[in-house]
């Protein structure tokens, strides 16, 4: 047996971090698993599974001597779950296990194929134990088809077992839990010497009970190295009253002008981000270095990679950490301290790794009507990667991000006109579960590779339209690629030109940005207020579409005058099923205009010049067959 302890401080709690192969019941497991995860917050419910090339291997070890429930959701509740039932009987010793299906919120109906095979059982005075296999896809369209997405994961258990096969009482305990079952798992090693910690941590941030959705920033500086250091890893230290509102944390590198440092920012709690506060040296904190969001256990690094530290070596000195908090519940008197620990090593690795985000640019140009299934694509030119190295980046660790919208993901890679096989994708995106993939086999982006991001959304039950934006209600379409050899590829993307959106609406030129624009403030380095807000301090509510009331229509003379914010908020815009239909091939095959940000200097020039257009890309797209159930 394996046991490698959590790391835990006295107020956080490292979110996961755990890999053993004893169930915290201290029963062992009846063979060799790979993988487990606890479902419920007590250790009543342990999962252990290894997945191998047809099938899966489950064990459950759950503190019942009822009967166990198992399923696989499409949306996490009992509705057209596959689930596997089974129990010990107290009389005889006997175990049943079912393959069934659940069309309704009633007891699972028994499926006509059992596509579930037992291999042992047991119970003794406080658990059942059930071990049994289950082939990845059944080719049984009442079972789930279980791929590399997520999957839903929902559990129950009874005190007492059925008096029939359709005759049992209603579970007592049930839950659902987000999970990758076909990934490798989070290991956390054990460290040598030579790696120490960092500990990045925000100061008593209060949030609002207002707003549902806060970004807070704060500036951090690497203690002084005497030489070379490499980030290994990373784990987030979530405070444990606060783990609902914690969403997501992303570090990024500061890149300063020379003779300019940030260490009068040091000693400051933080500001809102984005917000008039902050101060415009922060400006230069825009290069991505980790990013965690939940769901996720955090990340070690492959052994022949690591991320540079220090202005000397190739890295930064200085840093911004990003918090996404959610208060969807507006609660009263939330505090925080959460932040990450960090890993680094003076022995070095071989390679400076880096990281780049692809996909749709973070801007309300990402328009999502209400009512309708949406695809939403962003672009990443062969143009933009012809500054690659000859033999390519290679990609190790993914992560795709969208919001609550978001359905299905993809990450489509094309050379020379065709597409490759994907290597990242989820046809069943959960918001609330975000786990970076560890890619078993490296990715190569070649010099003059195109890639596409293409996000699914389901706005079939909402009634106003959703933009891209930072808050939860606002939403994204990108993907995270950490890569090596380290060089300056930041960001690759595009977006619906401005053009297109107006003209789509009827106007056909509109005023100036400078006529629209309010005279321009001076810049001070000084923001006004660098305290965090008390309980009685307004924090600024961003919404990014409100930039459409500086779209303003000079022609033809019916809009004259009309901006897209005015003609946005008439909601008979978003029931003219010809328009919205025109506006989705628009926005999925039309022209985009290409965002290319090699580094720093990319990302501050954006915006400041003409950008360059790219049309859909002309590719054959690649074919996956399915030789298990086409053989059938």
């Amino acid at each position: 047996m394996v046991q490698v302890d959590c790391l835990v401080t006295t107020l956080m709690v490292v979110v996961s971090c755990v890999h053993v192969r004893a169930s915290p019941t201290g029963l062992v497991p009846g063979g060799i698993t790979t993988h487990q995860a606890m479902l419920d917050t007590e250790a009543n419910y342990v999962l252990f599974w290894t997945p191998r090339d047809r099938d899966i291997v489950f064990e459950v070890h759950v503190a019942t001597t009822g009967y166990v429930g198992l399923g696989f959701s499409p949306g996490g509740g009992m509705k057209d779950a596959d689930i596997i039932l089974g129990w010990v009987k107290d009389d005889t010793g006997e175990v049943v296990l079912h393959d069934r299906f659940s069309p309704g919120y009633g007891i699972p109906i028994i499926d006509k194929s059992q596509n579930v095979e037992l291999l042992s059982g047991y119970q003794n005075g406080t658990h059942t134990v059930l071990r049994f296999k289950r082939p990845w896809d059944t080719c049984d369209h009442e079972d789930f088809k279980i791929a590399n997405d997520t999957v839903r994961i929902i559990w129950s258990y009874s005190y007492q077992d059925p008096e029939g096969e359709m005759d049992m009482t209603i579970h007592h305990k049930r839950g659902t839990k987000s999970m990758y079952l076909n990934e490798p798992p989070f290991l956390m090693p054990e460290l040598p010497q030579d790696v120490k910690t960092f500990d990045i941590l925000v100061n008593n941030v209060s949030l609002p009970n207002t707003i549902n959705t806060v970004y807070w920033c704060k500036v951090y500086k690497m203690q002084p190295l005497e030489k070379k250091a490499h980030i290994i890893g990373f784990v987030p230290l979530v405070q444990k009253e606060n783990i609902e509102h914690v969403h997501h944390i992303v570090f990024y590198e500061c890149h300063l002008p020379e003779s300019e440092d940030m260490d009068e920012w040091l000693e400051v709690d933080g500001v809102q981000c984005y917000s008039k506060n902050m101060p415009p040296s922060w400006k230069y904190c825009k290069v991505p270095l980790l990013a965690w969001a939940v769901g996720s256990e955090g990340e070690m690094y492959p052994e022949h990679v690591g991320f540079p530290i220090g202005e000397n070596h190739g890295g930064s000195s200085y840093f911004l950490m990003e918090m996404h908090y959610d208060n969807a519940n507006l609660r009263q008197d939330v505090v925080d301290n959460s932040g990450l620990r960090i890993f680094y090593t003076e022995k070095v690795r071989k390679y400076d790794a880096a990281n780049v985000a692809l996909g749709h640019n973070v801007s309300p140009r990402m328009i999502i009507p209400p009512g309708q299934t949406w695809l939403t694509v962003g672009h990443c030119v062969s143009e933009c990667t012809e500054m690659l190295p000859p033999e390519g980046i290679k990609v190790f660790h993914g992560l795709l991000h969208s919001h609550i919208l978001g359905r299905s993901l993809r990450l489509r890679h094309i050379r020379n006109g065709r597409e490759l096989p994907t290597i990242l994708e989820d046809k069943a995106y959960d918001f609330d579960f975000q786990q970076n993939r560890v890619l078993k086999k490296e990715m190569t982006i070649l010099p003059g590779d195109s890639l596409m991001m293409e996000c699914v959304y389901d706005s079939t039950k909402i009634k106003t339209p959703s933009y891209g934006g930072l808050s939860t209600e606002e939403e994204m379409c990108l993907a995270f690629l950490a890569f090596y050899p380290r060089m300056e590829f930041a960001f690759c993307g595009s977006q619906l030109p401005i053009k297109s959106i107006y003209e789509s609406v009827g106007f056909e030129e509109i005023y100036s940005w400078e006529d629209m624009r309010p005279p321009k403030k001076q810049e001070g380095e000084r923001a006004e207020n660098l305290k965090p807000p008390n309980k009685t301090s307004k924090y600024e509510v961003f919404k990014a579409w409100h930039s459409f009331k500086m779209v303003k229509a000079k022609s033809p003379k019916k809009y004259e005058g009309m901006t897209l914010y005015d003609v946005f908020n008439n909601e008979s815009l978003w029931f003219d099923n010809e328009w919205v239909g025109q506006f989705q091939e628009m926005a999925a095959y039309g022209k985009h205009e290409v965002i290319c940000a090699r580094g720093l200097k990319d990302f501050l020039k954006h915006g400041n010049h003409t950008p360059s257009m790219t049309d859909y890309p002309d590719f054959i797209p690649f074919e996956e067959d399915n030789p298990v159930c086409s053989s059938q």
